[in-house]
């Protein structure tokens, strides 16, 4: 009996023991709740792609995230066919954000049949006016379609979609050319997207002078996947540009055997040696990227 008494009293003890030790530990995870930021979770549908279409020499991007799109310029004017049929099999029907990095028409040209075919919510570019018809036609459409238009500098922030913002860079100042003129290659939208973890530098046609203002400015320019400049010219990705955005993958639209000779052995030995993985779209086709803001993925339409 005595045995027994003892024994029912190790028992109490022990599992008064057990209570106060789990309200303890309850009070300590609160604790560490508090002082610490959540982790974001992924939602369904939460998955940005970033895709480089391949529309032959110039530039034309996708972006897609919770069925919403983007574009980062259109191609030349003679992809026109090729860029909406690329639009409808990726189910675009409505572009919330164009932007048009600089008004050369390899990257301005596909606007006029996208006006005709898609529905447009809004419109950035760099403010550089440009003599030619299709740049007239441009201007004529945001008017008449009375689309919110927008020009964008060095600091501005445009949010691309739910926790994607895409962060203006350049252009820092307006760079004239040899003869006193605007150079449209070195006044073209720079721009960082950010998503989470993960980084993607936009040039357009930013040649080593425009580099070297957004150099000078400082900020961010550390990226994981470099857009590089001008097609992969010469003209472009200066070796001290490439330093600071330290890019594991570099994309470079371009056309087969286009005349200009894009991508420039130069610019390729370059980024071999510092060891960053090249895609291009004379040879890989449509590039396509995705994050969920952690990791990313690149898959390519050609080997």
């Amino acid at each position: 009996m005595h045995i027994f008494k003892n024994l029912m009293k190790f028992l109490a003890v022990f599992l008064l023991s057990l209570s106060l030790t789990a309200a303890f530990s309850a009070c300590g995870s609160a604790s560490s709740a508090g002082g610490a930021k959540p982790q974001a979770v992924a939602k369904s549908g939460s998955e940005l792609t970033v895709r480089m279409l391949d529309i032959g020499q110039g530039d034309a991007f996708l972006l897609e995230k919770d069925g919403k799109f983007v574009m980062i310029d259109t191609g030349d004017i003679e992809h026109r066919d090729q860029i909406v049929a690329l639009l409808h099999k990726y189910g675009v029907k409505e572009i919330s954000k164009i932007i048009i990095t600089h008004p050369h028409a390899d990257h301005l040209g596909g606007m006029n049949a996208i006006f005709k075919n898609f529905k447009v919510d809004a419109i950035y570019d760099d403010g550089m006016p440009a003599n030619t018809g299709s740049y007239k036609n441009y201007l004529k459409q945001i008017k008449e379609k009375k689309i919110p238009y927008h020009v964008l500098k060095a600091g501005d922030e445009v949010d691309f979609f739910d926790g994607v913002k895409f962060h203006v860079l350049g252009p820092v100042k307006v760079i004239k050319d040899q003869k006193g003129n605007s150079d449209f290659n070195n006044n073209s939208i720079v721009g960082r997207l950010t998503y989470g973890k993960f980084s993607m530098m936009f040039t357009g046609d930013a040649e080593k002078e425009e580099e070297k203002t957004i150099l000078d400015k400082g900020g961010t320019l550390k990226s994981d996947v470099l857009k590089a400049g001008h097609h992969g010219s010469r003209t472009s990705t200066s070796p001290a540009f490439l330093k600071a955005v330290a890019p594991k993958e570099a994309f470079i639209s371009c056309g087969q055997g286009n005349d200009y000779g894009h991508p420039h052995k130069v610019t390729l030995d370059k980024l071999e040696k510092a060891k960053v993985k090249v895609y291009r779209t004379d040879r890989n086709g449509t590039v396509t990227l995705t994050s969920d803001g952690s990791s990313y993925q690149i898959k390519k339409e050609r080997a």
